[in-house]
């Protein structure tokens, strides 16, 4: 295959449609060609072999065919989709900044990055996502949070003083 580059934020997007090729019937020697961002969203091109089978679409879609056309363009549709609202310099849920050819899809923290695919995470950064970052956190202290809001919820009423309950009652 191939090597298609695009920004961090959309690798899991193009690892996601390599994927679903993988599924595809093999005579078709489907192959993603190509990545690019067009109108600020991902646009994937495709090469494949139809061999003899018609593109039946003025059938019914009970009667079609498996086309690998319908394949690759149900494959481009779903990349799509997702990067509208997929920041493309860190792969968080983003919506479209700006209009016409200099439109990006960014998340609040990205919103001023001009080039996602020259953008790269801060040196020293521990974790690429606060998905990462809040597993981590959870393995090292989840049971600890546990304790805590269990304390907090038993121990609640018999430590309050009168000045807490006054405070409460406003």
């Amino acid at each position: 295959m191939t090597e298609i580059i695009v920004a961090i934020g959309w690798r899991h997007i193009l690892d996601e449609a390599v994927a679903e090729t993988s599924r595809l019937p093999p005579e078709w020697c489907f192959e993603i060609a190509s990545a690019k961002t067009v109108d600020g969203v991902l646009k994937l091109s495709a090469t494949y072999v139809s061999g003899d089978v018609p593109l039946d679409d003025h059938l019914p879609a009970d009667r079609k065919l498996p086309h690998p056309f319908r394949a690759m363009m149900r494959i481009r549709e779903s990349a799509r989709q997702k990067s509208i609202q997929t920041c493309e310099c860190c792969g968080r849920a983003g919506a479209m900044i700006g209009a016409g050819p200099d439109v990006t899809v960014r998340c609040a923290a990205h919103e001023d990055v001009v080039d996602a695919m020259g953008w790269q995470p801060p040196e020293g950064a521990m974790f690429e996502s606060d998905e990462e970052a809040m597993a981590h956190f959870l393995s090292d202290f989840g049971d600890g949070l546990d304790a805590m809001q269990e304390m907090a919820r038993n121990g609640d009423d018999d430590e309050r003083t009168e000045t807490d309950t006054q405070c409460l009652r406003r």
